[in-house]
C-alpha cells in the first residue's frame, strides 16, 4: 500500500471524519486514508498521547469516536444511538492543527541554533547535537507538511549575531560552578583603565546578545553585574564564595529596568505615538512593567529603572515617536543626549 497522505494531513482527516460522523470504524479509516493498518493505529495513537484528543472506541459505537469525559455516563446504563455531535464538538477538548505563535517561534529557534551548533568544529557538543536537532525538528509534525519542509518555510529573523566570547568566559563559568572566588582584570571603556578585582561568581545572565556575571565584588563589598568580554584575564582561586542565596542577588539586581541596576529605583513614563504603540505592545521593557494606553491611540510605558543611561539609549532609537514625560532628571539627561546627538550632525554637516 503506498504512503498517499501525510502525518499532519491524515490527522487532520481522521479529525474531520470523527466530527461529522461521530463513529468511524477502523476499516474506513484505513480505507479513506488509503495506508496500511499499522500507520492508522500510530495516527490514533499520536493523537490520544500527543494531542489529546479524547478518541475512544467501542464496537456498539461502530468504531473510534470522540468521548466527552467530563460527563460520565451512569454505572450500567447503555450508550444508544449517536450522540449530538454539535453539542459534544462544543464541549470536547480539539487536538491541536496548528501552533501557537510562541510555540512555533520556539521551535523555529531550537532548531536554527542546534544546526548552528552542530556545524562548529569547536563544539563540545557538535557530535550529541545532530540527533537532539533531529528530535526538535520532529515536533514540526502539525499542518500536513513534512517537517524539513515546515521548518524551510519558516524564517525568524534576528538583529542578534553569533558572538563568541573571550576565553574569560570559560573561566568565569568554571568558577560558578566550582563555587570559587575569582581573580580577574577588568576594563572600563568609558574611564580607559583596567582594575584587579576579586568576585564571587553568582549568576550568568545573557541579555542584548552579551554575557554578564553577577558577583559580589569583595573589592567593594557590593553585588554587581560585570560584562564579561570586558574580563581580560581571570584566574580561580583557592578560596570559596561568600554565601549568598540567588534570592538576596535577584533582590539587588533585578529591581530596575536594564543590566545594571540597584536599589535606588525610580518609575519612568514614556509616551510612544500611535504608529508604533503595536511594535511597544510587542517588547518587554521590564517584568514590572506598566502599559496605559491613551485616547487618541498613543500608549503611556511606565518602567522601573535604576541607571538613565540604558533607558534613554532604548528610547532614543525610536526617535521622535517617544517621548520622556517623568520623572525630570530623566527627561534632561534625554534632552541632553539629543542636543550631543544633533551637534554631532551639526558638525558633520560643515
Amino acid at each position: 500500500m503506498t504512503q498517499g497522505i501525510k502525518s499532519g494531513m491524515r490527522r487532520m482527516i481522521i479529525d474531520k471524519m470523527l466530527v461529522e460522523k461521530g463513529a468511524v470504524s477502523f476499516e474506513e479509516l484505513v480505507a479513506v486514508l488509503k495506508v496500511s493498518a499499522p500507520t492508522v493505529k500510530r495516527d490514533l495513537r499520536y493523537m490520544r498521547e500527543m494531542l489529546n484528543a479524547p478518541i475512544r472506541f467501542s464496537s456498539t459505537r461502530g468504531g473510534y469516536f470522540y468521548d466527552d469525559e467530563s460527563k460520565p455516563e451512569a454505572a450500567g446504563a447503555k450508550t444508544k444511538g449517536k450522540r449530538d455531535d454539535a453539542a459534544e464538538g462544543a464541549r470536547r477538548p480539539k487536538p491541536k492543527l496548528w501552533y501557537t505563535s510562541e510555540e512555533l517561534l520556539a521551535l523555529a529557534n531550537m532548531i536554527e541554533l542546534l544546526g548552528r551548533l552542530g556545524e562548529d568544529p569547536e563544539s563540545m557538543l557538535a557530535k550529541d547535537l545532530a540527533p537532539l536537532r533531529a528530535r526538535a525538528l520532529n515536533l514540526f509534525t502539525l499542518g500536513g507538511m513534512e517537517p524539513s519542509e515546515l521548518a524551510r518555510r519558516v524564517r525568524v529573523v534576528s538583529r542578534e549575531k553569533a558572538f563568541r566570547e573571550p576565553d574569560t568566559f570559560e573561566t568565569i563559568g568554571v568558577a560558578l560552578c566550582a563555587r570559587r572566588r575569582l581573580e580577574m582584570h577588568y576594563y572600563n571603556p568609558k574611564r580607559d583603565d583596567t582594575t584587579v578585582r576579586v568576585i564571587s561568581p553568582m549568576r550568568l545572565v545573557h541579555a542584548n546578545n552579551r554575557w554578564y556575571v553577577d558577583a559580589f565584588d569583595h573589592t567593594t563589598d557590593k553585588l554587581k553585574t560585570f560584562l564579561i568580554e570586558n574580563v581580560r584575564r581571570a584566574e580561580i582561586l583557592e578560596k570559596s564564595v561568600r554565601r549568598m542565596t540567588l534570592k538576596a542577588v535577584a533582590k539587588e539586581l533585578d529591581g530596575g529596568y536594564g543590566m545594571f541596576r540597584s536599589r535606588n529605583i525610580e518609575t519612568a513614563v514614556i509616551r510612544f505615538d500611535k504608529s508604533i504603540a503595536s511594535y511597544i505592545l510587542r517588547e518587554i521593557w521590564h517584568e514590572k512593567q506598566e502599559v496605559v494606553p491613551e485616547e487618541d491611540g498613543s500608549i503611556l510605558l511606565k518602567v522601573p529603572y535604576a541607571s538613565g543611561t540604558e533607558l534613554v539609549g532604548d528610547v532614543l532609537r525610536w526617535g521622535d515617536k517617544a517621548e520622556i514625560l517623568e520623572p525630570p532628571k530623566l527627561r534632561n539627561e534625554m534632552i541632553d543626549a539629543a542636543r550631543r546627538l544633533c551637534a554631532r550632525y551639526d558638525r558633520k554637516a560643515h
